[in-house]
């Protein structure tokens, strides 16, 4: 069976939250597939380098779309980090560290296995157990 799932831990605020993470959708996927398309070619050198490239509205769309698809670990249980484009967590809201990682994680996860081995220089998080 297919893995579209992937748990992993960051720190905020010094205390270690659990996050889960959700692969986008054919569609979302294909978005950002056609938007990576467009970066100047030694733009996709890196995640991040990719990420700098994009307009304000199109890394305000793209983290949108990834955080939607990020839950965090509450005590009552998984709670969505947003919804609608609407913070459902937001102590996030202000956490610009954490909502990058968690997009870049996302996009990284998502995108695991198109461009093969090593096409980005960014490591991704190892998924907790």
């Amino acid at each position: 069976m297919r893995e579209i799932t992937k748990n992993l831990t960051i720190p905020v605020d010094g205390k270690k939250l659990e996050f889960r993470l959700t692969k986008l959708d054919a569609f979302s996927g294909a978005s950002l597939l056609r938007m990576l398309s467009k970066m100047p070619e030694d733009s996709l050198s890196t995640i991040h380098s990719a990420l700098s490239t994009f307009s304000d509205s199109d890394l305000r769309n793209l983290m949108t779309v990834c955080l939607e698809h990020c839950e965090v670990l509450l005590p009552a249980g998984w709670n969505p980090v947003m919804t609608r484009g609407e913070w459902s967590y937001s102590e996030l809201e202000h956490d610009v560290a954490t909502c990058l990682k968690l997009t870049i994680e996302e996009v990284l996860w998502t995108l695991e296995g198109f461009f093969g081995g090593g096409a980005s220089g960014y490591q991704p998080a190892t998924p907790d157990s």
